[in-house]
């Protein structure tokens, strides 16, 4: 960032480091042993963003401290234990931010996300996980024309076996058990590299894993 020997994007020696304020309240309510509830609530003010603004010319840009956003949002957990030796957890969480410089939404990180995971002790030093995550509503970042990306469900599942000898535990696990598409928002802009058709998530794949304690 200040580095000025770049001959496209100069860095810039009077920059101010970036300031975040946050304000959270949270909740956490057990009505049973078997039942854990949690709520929070958040928002912030991100100032100082360091953006690389056009020069004179139009031939170089400059770091300078131009950015602000604003945000708020709720997250809300259920952590249920509705057999001893089944264990099942949800997530859903909500926010929104605002890009105060272009006076639009912020862009890219998704306004609605759901997780969900439910572990199953099947037999004793045997468990199965399986676990899914839901991204949704990811608008483009201002001046980005492209369409809204698209939302994404990709699922796991994890075959684990405790104690084999002692010290040693196994797994089997498969990620992306549907082999979904799914795919993160590229940049976009004079500075970036043209990936028009945003960053692709690994599709199904099949891992062993193995564990030693001492």
């Amino acid at each position: 960032m200040r580095n000025i020997n770049n001959p496209v994007v100069l860095g810039n020696r009077h920059l101010d480091p970036e300031t975040v304020e946050t304000m959270e309240l949270a909740f956490d309510y057990r009505p049973a042993n078997d039942l854990k509830l949690g709520l929070n609530m958040f928002s912030y003010e991100w100032n100082d963003i360091i953006v690389f603004v056009a020069d004179p010319g139009g031939t170089t840009r400059t770091a300078r401290n131009v950015g602000e956003q604003t945000g708020a949002g709720v997250e809300m957990e259920v952590d249920w234990r509705p057999f001893r030796k089944l264990q099942l957890i949800a997530n859903y969480a909500h926010q929104q931010s605002t890009n105060e410089t272009a006076g639009a939404p912020a862009g890219n990180a998704p306004r609605n996300q759901l997780y969900m995971r439910a572990t199953w002790k099947f037999r004793p030093d045997w468990s199965l996980t399986a676990q899914a995550n839901r991204v949704m509503d990811r608008r483009r970042a201002p001046g980005d024309s492209r369409p809204k990306i698209d939302d994404y469900t990709l699922v796991d599942l994890v075959v684990r076996r405790e104690r084999v000898k002692r010290d040693w535990d196994l797994a089997l696990i498969v990620k992306n058990l549907f082999d979904a598409e799914a795919r993160e928002p590229s940049p976009q802009g004079d500075l970036a590299a043209p990936i028009p058709n945003d960053l692709p998530l690994a599709g199904r794949a099949v891992f062993g894993e193995v564990r030693y304690y001492f």
